[in-house]
């Protein structure tokens, strides 16, 4: 595995069309789809299932792989009908102990560039590559026949007016406080079908619990997905999404019913030396960075397993994060980050 530290593959060139992110909109939930106008926000993810990566062994070697980390940094607006380059580069990789023994923790990065060889996006990928534990019995699904409701998308009017600089921020600002579903096999497959991710742990359960993992495993993409659908939702001509990560701290599984949380964190103007702050495509100087306020979000998403009579809100506004929060879980954490013109 060291012979391929610091290897790339080489550079593959395509073209984005709405066809194929309408596809790709087809994976998630229709109540949180984004709109084909622009290109959803995980959607060069799927970009990883069209080349093969040598530093990953054929049919995994024994092992499975675990979503880590993502962080997807945006420089500028990723384009429809233009041609993009793309290349994945293996930049670390580090031997370490987990729940379930032995692991190997890949760090990838992915760089998007235009015709005019301008970056376009980074995405970082920590993968972890684990080992096969020990056989354990395949547990009986929890999946609660009576699923959860996805909530509607009432985003609270206020939230224009912040973006138009018609009222302020402030530290604690609600943005998103959703129900998203109950995860269900039919997500699972629909999702593995959009993006080309058909890792077994997803959906084969016999597999996922011979990883230690206690069922099908959902996508960490299709939940971040969601959310990412739900930022985008957020966006309007003054203002831009630059930055989204999120640290996956436990597999969210079939069964599970799922909460996000969008909060605002803090409101400050760039900093000094940010070269990386762009606007409809351009990079901003430092004098101008300073004077465009960057909206710095923390970002939870947790989850209920499960719960038989319990139900979503219809909106985000009925579902506060705290109501049965000794119930809930914390499956992802990581933080958001918007540019106001």
């Amino acid at each position: 595995m060291d012979q391929w530290q610091l290897t790339s593959v080489p550079p593959q060139r395509t073209i984005i069309t709405k066809e194929r992110t309408g596809a790709f909109l087809q994976g998630f939930p229709a109540a949180i789809r984004s709109s084909v106008t622009i290109v959803p926000l995980t959607y060069p993810i799927t970009l990883w299932q069209n080349v093969e990566l040598p530093w990953l062994p054929d049919d995994q070697g024994g092992k499975t792989i675990i979503h880590g980390q993502q962080t997807l940094q945006y420089y500028r607006v990723l384009p429809y009908n233009e041609e993009i380059i793309w290349q994945i580069h293996l930049a670390s990789i580090r031997e370490t102990e987990g729940s379930q023994g032995p692991m190997q923790l890949l760090n990838c990065v992915m760089d998007v560039r235009n015709a005019h060889e301008e970056l376009i996006l980074q995405a970082n990928t920590t993968l972890l590559l684990l080992d096969q534990p020990k056989p354990q019995p395949r547990p009986q699904s929890h999946t609660n026949p009576a699923t959860h409701r996805i909530a509607r998308h009432t985003l609270p009017s206020a939230l224009y007016g912040l973006w138009d600089k018609e009222s302020s921020l402030i530290p604690g600002t609600i943005l998103i406080d959703a129900c998203l579903g109950t995860i269900t096999g039919e997500m699972l497959v629909a999702y593995a079908a959009a993006s080309g991710d058909y890792n077994a742990i997803h959906l084969d359960a016999q597999k996922a619990v011979e990883f230690g993992l206690p069922g099908r495993v959902a996508h960490g993409m299709l939940v971040l997905g969601m959310v990412g659908n739900l930022l985008q939702e957020l966006q309007t001509a003054p203002m831009t999404l630059r930055n989204l990560e999120c640290r996956f701290r436990m597999p969210i599984v079939e069964g599970d019913t799922v909460f996000a949380k969008v909060i605002v964190q803090s409101v400050v103007p760039s900093q000094p030396g940010d070269k990386e702050t762009f606007i409809d495509g351009d990079i901003l100087n430092e004098a101008e960075a300073q004077n465009n306020p960057v909206i710095h979000c923390l970002l939870e998403v947790s989850i209920v397993r499960p719960e038989p009579d319990s139900s979503c809100s219809e909106s985000y506004a009925d579902a506060p994060f705290t109501s049965g929060q000794s119930q809930r879980i914390l499956a992802y954490s990581g933080s958001a980050d918007y540019v106001l013109a």
